[in-house]
């Protein structure tokens, strides 16, 4: 089984997302039955204005 923990910084809930995902708070929780690996990853995701992008 693979365990995702994310932190969103500018995401706010409470509830269940999907059939794998579950969101606390600022916190997301993802799962995934996949034979034979097992992990568990830490991310922290956020999102800037739209302003402060960088032009490409």
């Amino acid at each position: 089984m693979v365990i995702d923990i994310e932190l969103t910084l500018n995401r706010f809930g409470f509830g269940k997302i999907s059939d794998n995902k579950f969101q606390f708070l600022f916190f997301r929780f993802s799962r995934w039955n996949i034979d034979n690996k097992y992990s568990i990853s830490f991310e922290i995701n956020w999102r800037m204005k739209e302003e402060n992008y960088p032009k490409l």
